[in-house]
């Protein structure tokens, strides 16, 4: 694969770039003098990828012609594109699973014969969920075998199967972040607005803690893995600490805010209740109420150990939450959304 040294700048393929971490991916690929290939489907926004010197590429991603079309003349992908919210276990694979399968097969094709150098990346975007719950005082590490909980993490952990068995003629790297915050995302406003009332909410009482890392973070690690000749296998990221307790956010949330933030306890039977009631009527497919939402708040813990990452690619310590929460807000309150 070509780098950042030789005359004709790599064209890296990158699937996912107009939601949250992958127009991060792009800003990334792009700062580094890289030419990008985005995948769009017809229904994207293009907010986040505005104005940005990148080509992009109508394609259904379980289409092989459209894969194929998006693979053309690649030195490397990075696929991020995924199902994060789906109302059934077949919807999970077909997004997540189904077009991975179709990727791999493209750059199978596209990359048939053994590269004159370094031969192309395929880097993975996976997740914790991949390989499930883990406490605080034992991180999720790299060696443990994977036992997601959840249809979304099963996906996950079947398609990153499917990477880690396509190796030969391409190189294969696999990104499992934790929890992900930061500009452009909204998953994490309502906790942002709570935490700017001085409330941070905690709900049940099993879940221990978890990993958190700002997106741009995530994003940076995931083209070190494209960038790292010797990178191979699963890897976790981090933010330079295994994970928070409750009582650590609400002081990096205090700390973002700038006012003291309490601990908020909610009891998790009225999500209960309220997800027997949906599926009375016939809708345990609801995407919020459903047996895997509660499942997730049930466990020890979501935290995870990112050493091996920075050991393979040198990458640094990426910013540490209050920090990268106190820069989420700023965005937020320009756009209009705090």
């Amino acid at each position: 694969m070509g780098d950042a040294a030789s005359s004709e700048p790599r064209l890296v393929a990158l699937t996912g770039a107009t939601g949250f971490l992958g127009s991060h991916l792009a800003d990334q690929l792009l700062a580094r003098g890289d030419r990008v290939r985005a995948s769009i489907r017809a229904t994207s926004s293009l907010r986040w990828l505005e104005g940005k010197p990148l080509e992009t590429v109508q394609v259904d991603l379980t289409d092989p012609a459209g894969c194929d079309r998006l693979l053309d003349g690649a030195d490397g992908v990075i696929h991020c594109a995924g199902v994060v919210t789906a109302t059934s276990e077949e919807g999970y694979r077909r997004g997540n699973v189904e077009t991975t399968r179709a990727l791999l097969e493209a750059a199978r094709r596209r990359w048939s014969e053994p590269p004159a150098e370094t031969a192309p990346a395929f880097v993975y975007v996976s997740s914790l969920a991949a390989h499930g719950p883990a406490p605080l005082d034992r991180p999720a590490r790299e060696t443990d075998p994977a036992a997601p909980i959840t249809a979304y993490g099963r996906s996950k952990r079947e398609a990153e199967a499917l990477v880690s068995g396509a190796g030969g003629l391409f190189r294969t790297a696999i990104l499992r972040p934790p929890g992900l915050y930061g500009p452009r995302d909204k998953d994490f406003l309502p906790l942002l607005k709570l935490a700017r009332r001085g409330w941070l909410p905690r709900l049940g009482r099993s879940l221990g803690g978890l990993s958190l890392v700002d997106g741009r973070d995530a994003a940076a690690a995931a083209v070190a893995l494209l960038d790292s000749p010797d990178a191979e296998g699963v890897f976790f990221v981090d933010d330079g600490r295994a994970g928070y307790s409750f009582p650590d956010l609400a002081e990096a949330l205090a700390e973002a805010a700038g006012r003291p933030v309490r601990m908020l306890p909610i009891p998790l039977w009225p999500l209960r209740l309220a997800t027997a009631v949906v599926g009375l009527f016939g809708a345990r497919r609801s995407p919020v109420l459903n047996p895997d939402r509660i499942r997730d708040l049930t466990v020890c813990g979501w935290a995870c150990d990112g050493s091996r990452l920075a050991a393979a690619t040198g990458f640094p310590t990426p910013r540490p939450a209050a920090r990268g929460l106190a820069e989420t807000m700023e965005f937020c309150v320009r756009e209009g959304w705090l």
